[in-house]
């Protein structure tokens, strides 16, 4: 099976880590294709295509001059990736046959390299799927991600079992196009809830974290077995056969 992960939006380059292994982003042209075109931004325009504050603009400035450069530092996706998802993921503590498997069945989905193997090195950066940016194949970055990534994932589907586990936001997953997926394929999409007085509710916050729990689960119990995700009890989660359909399988704490 595949699995695909958002991007975090805050990002790790400082922490220690030991694993040396690297892979080069795919998609590594268009990444630089999409930050020159951003060259020419000022400061304010970048704040307000990004709909960010001042400071955190200059720094998204920053990266986009220094891009080319290879001035700034680079770590493998899967490390410098710090947000909830990436904390309940906990990649720092994988062993070497823990990332061998991530490597084969992990993609992390992104507005600027488009899809990221886990030890695919990247420079820090932000640009998320929604921006409306105008490039060479539309005017945002559906427009020009949906193909690629879409293909790449059915090559790799093609090559597994053809289910795709899609753990990835909502904003995140409209950029796969189904239509491009291999015929008779699975997208089997897990939700998180949690027990409320009004009953079973999902809150963003902990299904963020129970994505990249999920996420480490079939990796660190190295799944082939689509059924065997049910058995995901990370943290109090059980499977609810009474909320789930095909296609949407629920977890309820």
């Amino acid at each position: 099976m595949i699995i695909i992960l958002s991007p975090a939006k805050l990002q790790d380059f400082d922490t220690p880590i030991v694993i040396e292994k690297t892979t080069k982003p795919l998609y590594e042209k268009e990444a630089k294709t999409l930050y020159k075109s951003l060259e020419g931004a000022t400061q304010n325009e970048i704040a307000q295509l990004m709909n960010i504050n001042p400071q955190l603009a200059s720094h998204v400035y920053q990266y986009i001059h220094a891009f080319p450069l290879n001035r700034t530092p680079e770590r493998q996706a899967i490390f410098a990736y710090n947000g909830i998802a990436y904390q309940g993921l906990a990649a720092k503590s994988f062993d070497k046959e823990d990332l061998d498997f991530a490597q084969k069945h992990l993609v992390h989905i992104s507005g600027l390299y488009g899809v990221l193997r886990p030890l695919d090195l990247i420079k820090p950066y932000r640009l998320e799927m929604q921006i409306p940016l105008d490039n060479d194949k539309g005017k945002n970055l559906y427009e020009f991600w949906t193909e690629t990534v879409s293909k790449y994932l059915a090559k790799e589907m093609k090559a597994d079992d053809n289910i795709l586990i899609n753990l990835a936001s909502k904003e995140y997953f409209k950029v796969v196009d189904k239509k491009l997926l291999p015929k008779g394929h699975m997208i089997i999409t897990p939700i998180f809830k949690q027990q409320t007085s009004k009953g079973y509710k999902q809150i963003v916050v902990y299904a963020k974290k129970a994505r990249g729990m999920m996420s480490r689960y079939i990796i660190k119990h190295q799944l082939t077995d689509v059924n065997h995700i049910k058995a995901f009890d990370t943290e109090g989660y059980t499977f609810s056969e009474q909320l789930s359909n095909d296609r949407e399988w629920v977890f309820v704490r």
